[in-house]
């Protein structure tokens, strides 16, 4: 016998076939799947149904109709977040992770079949499920790319992974932000089987489902220890301050990357729906600053630019990389301590310094080229020299803004910024605050920080 549920508007439908629920991902008006308030309304209702039927349910897989299994959470709602909505924003959060806590407290078995990529909060949809079956293709992705977004994982992945594989192997995912083959991630136990396809997966699924009628997640359990131990243990705590360290050399000085390591370590000091309101304060908090904001618009800029303008991106990407180099070199040649410019580079965002590259002999210090140069006018240096070359190859070329941004981080221009087009538009005081910045570089430092005509 099959019933049927769900309206052909509904991101969530529901097919019931010898007492097991398949619950398919299907927004029909995205070309993926995604977290947004449709998607809210239908899990929730498609929930509030399985609660309601429990009693005649074997069990419950989730599964997608697209391509993909699900891409995570709404950027487009996420790029509009605001602190004076913050209240808002976390009941919104919450409302997701609720429905993901009820799956996990079920009372019966649930299966995600992932039959394509699972990131973001598409993954922590399928960690609330008590086990995950992906299908064997190249193509098919898993990971959490939020810090990447300046973010973290807020729908309950940093309280779930650290308890499926410890502190240390959590924070190995969540911080790097990259994604994994199926093949990685069986590795290491986010997922617990690969099969061959859709058909082969949905056997399996069944088949565990009959095999495990009473499953409960093991953090649910009397007595249950997080793999390793949790942030008390001397041996997390002694390794704590050297991942810190790597963090801060890999990402910058950004919040999104020291807030997903306090998220972890502290929600592993608590229960599991403790854990989840840390992780849900954190997430809200990163939401509204500037850094998140930047990089989902970088984000969204990679979206727009075509093929078309590869030629013209690749021209900027070489200016603003000799920019930066050129401007670290002036510096040293100036009278700057080279470690010094390169800690300069690393607070301005750019990832390890700019100076491993060049010889040594270009970096004797030229007396007449002394300029004694504040730390704070070191970085500027840093940011704005590429930015400003990177507005000369824009008028030239006639390109647009999210080329600019595009070609610059591909370049190495600090991703935080949003790109080169962005920060010139961003600086404290928009455009005119930073032309007005720039003039005084320009008089301090030379013509070449002089900002472009229609910036003053």
């Amino acid at each position: 016998m099959t019933a049927t549920t769900g309206s052909t508007s509904a991101v969530v439908t529901r097919a019931d076939a010898d007492g097991i629920a398949t619950l398919t991902l299907d927004d029909p008006k995205a070309p993926v799947n995604v977290m947004n308030d449709a998607y809210i309304e239908s899990m929730h209702a498609v929930i509030d149904g399985i609660e309601r039927d429990r009693d005649t349910l074997r069990g419950v897989i989730i599964t997608s109709a697209k391509r993909s299994f699900c891409a995570g959470g709404d950027l487009a709602l996420l790029r509009q977040a605001d602190a004076t909505r913050a209240d808002e924003e976390t009941a919104r959060l919450d409302a997701i992770k609720h429905d993901l806590r009820r799956f996990e407290t079920l009372g019966l078995p649930v299966v995600a079949v992932l039959n394509g990529s699972a990131l973001g909060g598409g993954l922590e949809l399928a960690l609330a499920c008590h086990r995950r079956i992906a299908v064997d293709d190249p193509r098919l992705r898993v990971g959490l790319p939020e810090v990447g977004l300046g973010l973290l994982p807020g729908a309950g992945g940093t309280v779930r992974l650290t308890r499926m594989i410890g502190i240390e192997a959590a924070l190995r995912v969540i911080l790097p932000a990259e994604t994994m083959d199926a093949a990685a991630a069986l590795t290491l136990e986010i997922i617990d089987q690969i099969v061959t396809d859709v058909d082969a997966a949905t056997a399996s699924a069944r088949d565990w489902i009959s095999s495990h009628p009473n499953v409960v997640k093991p953090w649910d359990k009397r007595g249950f220890r997080i793999p390793g131990g949790n942030g008390s243990d001397p041996r997390i705590a002694d390794t704590l301050p050297g991942w810190i360290a790597t963090a801060h050399a890999q990402a910058g000085n950004l919040p999104a990357p020291r807030a997903a390591m306090a998220a972890v370590v502290e929600g592993s000091l608590v229960d599991a729906d403790t854990a989840s309101q840390i992780e849900s304060r954190y997430f809200v908090h990163l939401s509204h600053t500037e850094e998140a904001r930047n990089l989902i618009d970088a984000f969204f800029d990679r979206q727009r630019v075509s093929d078309e303008s590869e030629d013209a991106r690749a021209d900027v990407s070489a200016v603003v990389d000799e920019a930066v180099l050129a401007e670290a070199i002036a510096a040293v040649r100036a009278g700057a301590d080279p470690d010094v410019v390169d800690r300069a580079a690393r607070c301005a965002g750019w990832r390890d310094g700019v100076l491993k590259r060049v010889d040594t002999r270009a970096l004797e210090p030229s007396e007449s080229d002394w300029v004694d140069a504040p730390f704070a006018d070191l970085v500027d240096r840093m940011l704005f020299a590429p930015a400003l070359a990177a507005s000369r190859v824009q008028a030239a070329e006639a390109l647009g803004d999210a080329e600019v941004n595009v070609a610059s981080i591909d370049a190495g221009f600090p991703a935080a910024t949003g790109g080169a087009a962005r920060f010139c538009q961003e600086y404290s005081g928009g455009a005119e605050g930073f032309a007005t910045r720039a003039v005084v570089l320009a008089a301090t430092y030379g013509p070449r920080f002089a900002p472009m005509p229609s910036a003053t």
